[in-house]
């Protein structure tokens, strides 16, 4: 796969344009093992429906990333976001990939891994390693990975909502060439029983508590699209980092649901309850209500039924923002953010051509602009490629910058109609937030 080179054309914004300003405090290190667990070693069930230990040689990484951290952004200890203001590609570097990690990165040998499909709802429980899997009917395709919390930001600093998790900006968000197993792939092998439920996606390896499982009917719905990804970006095996040397891929999905440093499956009859789809990854607050569980039927890896607060977060919606830095004013950036917390970004007078990303799971209609803080709405070039499923899409539209200070903004419009809101309803942990981003900018 070739990356599209990086090019400045005329009119665009480069680096040098925006005035730098270091000093973003980097957050702390965030602690965690990431050695062997099974699902038994959540269940406290010594092993019995775990994957066991021999899923394939661990170790433990000496620094918490397995590539450099280089230009990236650090949201948190283990979260490191793509710096979207320096982007223009339709496929982000591997090195500049977003990453968005409970634990430190572990380290997993593609010569010894090994994933196990296992449940009560399969016919044929299955155990393959590595080249088994990559001699199955494969596929390469632009995918784009955005995590639930991109855009967050946009609650503190516009909405005045009060939420948790990390301050990503828009750097959750990056897009690569993925080569996959299509989930159909496993399915005809392990022959799913009629009483399938759920299907689980387990990590044995990222710490005790990582998994997440996807109701049965959503994984039938798209046999072909959902499946096992082995490379990144023509990177084989799949990057450490990234969730290698096979993690799951969910396109449209937030990025929590392709489970990373994949190690078994499950399929089961039953519910499962995570970590990561109840006290991470749901909406909670007044506009959902608690999902139904069964306490007694129901099985709980690393998470309690106190902690079903509200809905689990599944698809994507729509969402665009510029190729600018966004001014954090309310809220400490990232570490090595290219603006000081307070201060706007800097251009000089003149013709420009504005640049940005917008993304939906149904496809892109249509991006509008506003340089008047959205009073008056214009519409945007699409650039192309813009009909991909799952992938972004790039826009852009000229601006004759005159001396001042400006809002910009962009307001998507998806193939179904869902176009992005001024406003969005508060939820505790400020996810899936795609009101219209506000971009400040000082014109000089």
């Amino acid at each position: 796969m070739n990356e599209e080179p990086r090019q400045r054309r005329d009119g665009g914004l480069t680096r040098r344009e925006v005035v730098l300003g270091g000093g973003a405090l980097a957050a702390g290190l965030a602690g965690g093992a990431a050695a062997g667990f099974g699902i038994g070693r959540v269940t406290d069930d010594n092993g019995a429906t775990g994957a066991g230990q021999d899923i394939g040689e661990t170790e433990r990484v000496a620094k918490v990333f397995a590539k450099p951290e280089g230009s990236t952004l650090k949201v948190f200890g283990t979260e490191l976001g793509t710096p979207w203001y320096e982007q223009t590609p339709f496929v982000t570097p591997h090195e500049l990939f977003f990453v968005r990690n409970r634990y430190p990165s572990p380290a997993v040998s593609a010569d010894t891994w090994k994933l196990e499909v296992k449940g009560d709802a399969i016919e044929e429980p299955l155990t393959i390693t590595y080249e088994e899997l990559r001699a199955m009917p494969s596929r390469s395709q632009p995918r784009v990975l955005e995590c639930f919390g991109n855009g967050r930001t946009v609650n503190r600093e516009q909405l005045g909502h009060d939420v948790e998790g990390g301050n990503w900006g828009f750097s959750a968000f990056s897009q690569g060439e993925w080569d996959y197993v299509p989930i159909k792939e496993i399915l005809d092998r392990v022959k799913p029983r009629s009483n399938a439920r759920q299907l689980l996606f387990w990590s044995g390896v990222d710490g005790p508590d990582t998994g997440r499982p996807i109701p049965m009917e959503a994984v039938l719905e798209r046999p072909e699209e959902i499946g096992l990804a082995f490379g990144l970006n023509g990177l084989i095996p799949l990057p450490a980092d990234h969730g290698g040397p096979v993690r799951a891929l969910v396109p449209g999905w937030g990025g929590a649901a392709s489970v990373k440093w994949l190690t078994e499956i499950r399929i089961s009859s039953h519910r499962f309850w995570t970590r990561m789809h109840t006290r991470e990854e749901a909406l909670i607050g007044d506009q959902w209500e608690r999902e139904e569980f069964d306490e007694d039927a129901d099985e709980f890896l690393g998470a309690t039924a106190d902690d079903i607060e509200g809905q689990t977060a599944t698809w994507q919606n729509v969402k665009s923002f510029l190729v600018l830095p966004y001014t954090y004013k309310k809220s400490e950036p990232p570490g090595r953010y290219i603006l000081q917390q307070g201060e706007v970004p800097k251009l000089p007078a003149g013709q420009r051509t504005m640049r940005g990303y917008a993304n939906s799971p149904f496809g892109i209609e249509k991006v509008e602009y506003s340089v008047d803080g959205g009073g008056t709405w214009k519409e945007a070039m699409l650039v192309e490629p813009a009909n991909l499923p799952y992938s972004r899409v790039r826009f852009e539209f000229p601006w004759d910058a005159t001396a001042g200070k400006h809002v910009l903004a962009t307001r998507a419009t998806d193939k179904q109609g869902n176009a992005q809101p001024e406003t969005v309803p508060l939820n505790k942990l400020g996810i899936l937030c795609n009101a219209i981003a506000k971009f400040e900018v000082e014109v000089t």
